[in-house]
């Protein structure tokens, strides 16, 4: 009983006097919101925007209005429990206080696979892009050239990756405005005035089919898997956890607006889904058409920057839960070293760099892709869970709008996020439970070592 008590302590947030095993407290509110938008990436929605037309049948804005609703209610648990344990490592924290530890361990372990997965597919798309304007450069090289400063910004600390992460939103902002500028432009020119506020844009009567819809809604949940790792900078912050949760509530809003507004333009100039030469590339298509050659090579250079921003902000997060699974001692304590004077966890940061390069490096992007929704996925349905164990059951919270927020948006968001898991390819899914089991595998062999050397027991399991 007395190992359970200890175990519970050392699972509570660091000792905030000492100083030693906290993360140096740089990000505002401000910053928390930018922070998420930069790995959702407001670009984001040009890349899918061609296959995403083309799987929804035209209907890409309500695509992405049906993927904020399945979010909307993830993202009210997760400004929920920030409010609650505003602490490094959001979901694997989360799920370890309101369900258990050894779950809060595959909670984490899984979706790292999200934060691995993420900026590797984005900076290797974002390093593809770039041999198109360097074709003379090897890859490996190109690579390096977004992952060294990803990891240098990372590594000397929040208030560099604050910095950085606004100079990027600010020029992912300028291409999304500029592109509006010139769609609208042309569209007034063609149709007049009133083309600009056409219902075509949204809905297409020939064209719709609710099956079409929910295909391309799965498509859309992509641009917004990240909205979450504002929470995993809780201890980065100066606010409270309340703000932090708040704060992704409004970068997932943000990015909603950023995206619908690209794709509903998009659509007006091409509302004919089946006319590009190919969905990868029907964006620039779309932005040639309506600016030239010039607008194209702004919006091809800012994806390429994407790369950076969006591996800034996943090499962050991704870090940060080992940082706090590490100091909780369910991951070797390497991964809770922080740097004496940046305050940053540099061995976590090296350890993903390292990785990541490898990663992209290796894997195929059909692989990449395939994959990279399941950690959320289950992260998403665990975190969903735990407010419901937390507030409904533990708290008894239970009456007036508590019955929406610790009953109904959790039930719901699980099960829109287990309806989008169990409708993935076969290859998502084997990978997904196979890093999953590889998780568990590290889980026992931890708890074996932890009993052999009589330390008090993280996971609180009697074994």
């Amino acid at each position: 009983m007395e190992a359970r008590r200890t175990s519970e302590a050392v699972l509570q947030p660091a000792d905030t006097n000492t100083g030693t095993d906290e993360l140096k407290k740089v990000f505002k509110t401000r910053d928390l919101v930018v922070f998420g938008l930069v790995f959702m990436a407001p670009v984001s929605a040009q890349t899918l925007f061609g296959e995403l037309s083309l799987i929804s049948q035209g209907h890409a804005v309500l695509s992405y209005l049906v993927a904020l609703v399945a979010m909307i209610f993830t993202a009210a648990s997760y400004g929920k429990m920030a409010s609650a344990f505003p602490a490094a490592g959001s979901t694997y924290s989360y799920t370890a206080r309101a369900i258990h530890p050894a779950v809060g361990f595959i909670a984490g372990w899984t979706i790292l696979l999200d934060y691995l997965m993420m900026p590797i597919l984005l900076t290797k798309l974002s390093a593809l892009f770039s041999l198109e304007l360097f074709p003379n450069v090897p890859y490996w090289i190109m690579l390096l050239v977004f992952f060294v400063p990803i990891t240098l910004f990372n590594y000397y600390g929040t208030k560099i990756t604050a910095r950085v992460n606004m100079a990027m939103t600010a020029a992912m902002l300028f291409s999304l405005v500029i592109f509006i500028i010139f769609a609208m432009s042309s569209l007034v020119r063609t149709d007049g005035f009133v083309s600009l506020f056409s219902i075509t844009g949204i809905f297409n009567a020939h064209t719709f089919s609710m099956d079409a819809l929910i295909a391309g809604a799965s498509i859309a949940v992509l641009s917004y898997l990240g909205f979450d790792a504002v929470t995993t900078m809780a201890e980065d912050s100066r606010e409270s956890g309340n703000i932090v949760g708040r704060a992704a509530v409004i970068a997932l809003l943000f990015a909603s607006l950023f995206y619908i507004m690209q794709v509903y333009f998009a659509t007006l100039v091409a509302p004919d889904f089946k006319s590009f030469q190919s969905p990868d590339t029907a964006f620039f298509e779309i932005a040639t058409a309506v600016g030239g050659s010039g607008l194209a090579t702004i919006c091809t250079v800012i994806i390429a920057l994407t790369g950076i921003a969006t591996g800034l902000a996943g090499q962050s997060s991704g870090s940060r839960i080992l940082f706090g699974m590490g100091r909780d001692r369910v991951l070797p304590s390497i991964f809770a070293k922080l740097h004496p004077k940046h305050k940053s966890p540099y061995a976590s940061i090296i350890i993903l760099a390292v990785t990541g390069y490898l990663g992209a490096l290796l894997l195929p992007l059909s692989f990449i892709f395939s994959i990279m929704v399941f950690g959320a996925l289950i992260g998403f349905t665990c975190v969903n869970i735990s407010v419901f164990l937390e507030f409904y059951i533990k708290r008894k919270e239970r009456s007036g709008k508590y019955i929406l927020l610790h009953l109904l948006f959790p039930a719901l968001g699980v099960f829109v996020c287990l309806n989008i898991l169990f409708g993935m390819d076969a290859i998502g899914i084997t990978v997904g439970f196979s890093w999953m089991f590889i998780g568990i595998i590290v889980l026992l062999f931890r708890m074996i070592s932890v009993k052999k050397s009589g330390a008090a027991d993280p996971f609180k399991l009697d074994m």
